[in-house]
C-alpha cells in the first residue's frame, strides 16, 4: 500500500529540521528542537480536533506517546545539553551533530507511529538503532564506544532476522507486496500456503523485533547502552523504541493470525516476557548505578508489556496503556538521573551519589516519586496499567500459571529496587559531601511537569483523550489476535 503523504510528512520536517540542525551556525542550531516541539504540539492540536488521521486508534495511541515524551526530552535536552558540554567539553561541531542525530532520532520514532508497511516499519526501527547508536558514543568515552559498539552488533543482527523473519511470513501467505501492511482486511489464501513456515518467518521475526526492544534473552546490550547515553537518549529508548519494536511484531503476528494457531504466536510473547522479568528480578538488587538500575527496570517493564501483548484480552488493552505510564516514568527517572549525575559528577551510590534528599532535595524528591511509580504502588500511573494486564492473564486458563510467576517476580523486583534506593537518597556520604547543590530549575521544569503526569496519567490518560481511548479498546476488543 502507498503511504499517504500526511504519513510522509511529520517524518519529513523532522528530518529538515535535522538537516538544518548539523548546517547550519550554531546559533541557529539551538532553534531546530525548538520548531520540532512545536511542530509535535500542533501535530497533536490537529489530531485532536480532526485535521490529521492515522491508520487506526492503535497507531494515533502510539504516536500520542511518541509526540509528548519527544517534546519533553527536547525540552530537558537543552539545559542538559549545555551542562553536559560544558563538563565534557564538548566542540560546537559535536553540539550540532548531537542535535541533529537527535532529531533523526525522533523522526524514526514518529515514522514506527505513523507508517503501515511492514518494509518501512522495518527501515524506521532500523533507523531508530542506527541513530541511537551514534547517540549512545556521544560522550566519546571508552565505556561509551564499547556500549555503542556492543549495541550495533547484537541489534543489527536482530534487525536482519526481522527483515528474513517478515519476508518468509508475508511471502509465504502470499500477499503482494503492496499488500505488507495491516490495514488491508484482504485474507489471501492460495494452495501453496504452509503454516510451518509462516510459523518460522514469525518466530524469526519475533526474534529480531526482540533484539530491538531489548526483550531478554537479547537484553544484552540494553544496560550498557542506557547507562552510557545523555539522558534524553536513554528515555527515548526505553520510553518509545523499544516498545516500537515490540508493537510491529504485534501488528506482524495480527497479519499472520488467519494462517497459523493465534495461540502459538501469543506463545512467544509470553515466554520472553517472562525471561524479561527474570532477568530483571535477577540483576536489580545489585545495581549501583542509577542508570543502569533503570536500564534493567526498561527490561522489566518491556516484558510486561509482552506479557498483556501476549495474553490478549483486557490484558492487551493494560499493555497500550502501559506503554504510555511506562514511558512517562521512565522518561521522569531518565532524566533525573542525568540531572544527578550532572550535579553529583556521577549517578553512581558508591561514588558519591548519596544523601540526595538533603544535598538536592527536588531532584531527591522527583527520584522517590518516580521510583514508587515504576515500582506499580498506587495511585500512580503505572499501577493502573500493570493491574489490567495481570487481571486478563486470569482470564484465561492457560494464562494463570506464567501471570502467577509473574506477580512472584514482579514482588522480586520491588524488593530489589526498594533495597537499593536508600543508597541515593538518604544514606550518607563522606562529611565533605553533604553541602547542598544548586539544582538548576532549567533541568527541574521539565521533570516536574511529567511528575504531575506520572501522579495522574494512569487514571487521567483516558479521559484526556476520551474519544481515541474509546476507540482504541473497541479496536483492541474487536479484532484480538
Amino acid at each position: 500500500m502507498m503511504m499517504t503523504s500526511s504519513l510522509w510528512l511529520p517524518v519529513a520536517v523532522l528530518l529538515v529540521l535535522a538537516g538544518l540542525a548539523m548546517v547550519l551556525p550554531k546559533a541557529f542550531t539551538i532553534w531546530m528542537p525548538r520548531i520540532a516541539m512545536a511542530f509535535l504540539v500542533a501535530s497533536l492540536v490537529a489530531l485532536a480536533i480532526g485535521q490529521w488521521r492515522l491508520a487506526d486508534a492503535m497507531s494515533t495511541w502510539f504516536y500520542v506517546v511518541v509526540a509528548v515524551v519527544s517534546i519533553f526530552a527536547l525540552w530537558f535536552s537543552e539545559p542538559y545539553v549545555k551542562l553536559e558540554a560544558e563538563h565534557l567539553r564538548w566542540t560546537v561541531a559535536d553540539v550540532k551533530r548531537y542535535t541533529g542525530i537527535l532529531l533523526i532520532f525522533i523522526a524514526s520514532l514518529v515514522a514506527v507511529a505513523v507508517w503501515v508497511n511492514f518494509f518501512w516499519l522495518w527501515l524506521g526501527i532500523e533507523t531508530a538503532t542506527l541513530s541511537s547508536v551514534f547517540l549512545v558514543a556521544t560522550p566519546k568515552s571508552r565505556g561509551a564506544i564499547e556500549a555503542s559498539w556492543k549495541y550495533l552488533i547484537v541489534t543489527e543482527a536482530g534487525g536482519l532476522a526481522a527483515l528474513v523473519g517478515m519476508v518468509i511470513a508475508l511471502t509465504v501467505t502470499g500477499r503482494p507486496f503492496d499488500q505488507w501492511n495491516f490495514v488491508s482486511t484482504v485474507v489471501f489464501v492460495h494452495s501453496g500456503v504452509s503454516g510451518r513456515w509462516i510459523l518460522i518467518g514469525a518466530y524469526m521475526a519475533l526474534i529480531g523485533y526482540a533484539t530491538k526492544a531489548g526483550l531478554a534473552p537479547f537484553h544484552t546490550w540494553l544496560p550498557d547502552a542506557h547507562s552510557e547515553a545523555p539522558a534524553p537518549v536513554s528515555a527515548l529508548l526505553s520510553g518509545l523504541k523499544l516498545a516500537g519494536a515490540i508493537l510491529i511484531v504485534y501488528r506482524l503476528f495480527d497479519v499472520l493470525a488467519p494462517y497459523v494457531p493465534p495461540s502459538r504466536l501469543k506463545d512467544g510473547l509470553i515466554i520472553l516476557g517472562l525471561l524479561s522479568l527474570v532477568v530483571a528480578a535477577g540483576f536489580v538488587a545489585f545495581q549501583s548505578d542509577l542508570k543502569r538500575l533503570w536500564a534493567y527496570s526498561s527490561i522489566e517493564h518491556i516484558g510486561l508489556i509482552s506479557l498483556g501483548l501476549g495474553f490478549g484480552g483486557i490484558a492487551l488493552v493494560g499493555a497500550l496503556l502501559h506503554i504510555w505510564t511506562h514511558a512517562t516514568s521512565k522518561t521522569l527517572l531518565f532524566q533525573n538521573a542525568g540531572t544527578v549525575r550532572l550535579l553529583y559528577h556521577t549517578s553512581q551510590s558508591t561514588q558519591g551519589a548519596k544523601a540526595l534528599l538533603q544535598r538536592t532535595p527536588w531532584t531527591a524528591g522527583m527520584l522517590a516519586l518516580g521510583t514508587a511509580a515504576i515500582v506499580g504502588l498506587p495511585p500512580f500511573a503505572p499501577f493502573w496499567s500493570e493491574w489490567l494486564i495481570l487481571v486478563g492473564g486470569f482470564q484465561t486458563a492457560s494464562h494463570r500459571l506464567p501471570d502467577i510467576i509473574a506477580i512472584v517476580l514482579l514482588v522480586i523486583i520491588f524488593s530489589g529496587i526498594a533495597l537499593r534506593m536508600p543508597s541515593w537518597l538518604w544514606v550518607p556520604g563522606k562529611k565533605d559531601h553533604l553541602q547542598k547543590i544548586k539544582e538548576p530549575w532549567t533541568l527541574l521544569a521539565p521533570n516536574l511537569v511529567l511528575a504531575i503526569l506520572v501522579i495522574g496519567g494512569g487514571i487521567g490518560a483516558p479521559f484526556m483523550v476520551h474519544p481515541l481511548w474509546h476507540h482504541l479498546v473497541l479496536e483492541l476488543m474487536k479484532n484480538p489476535i
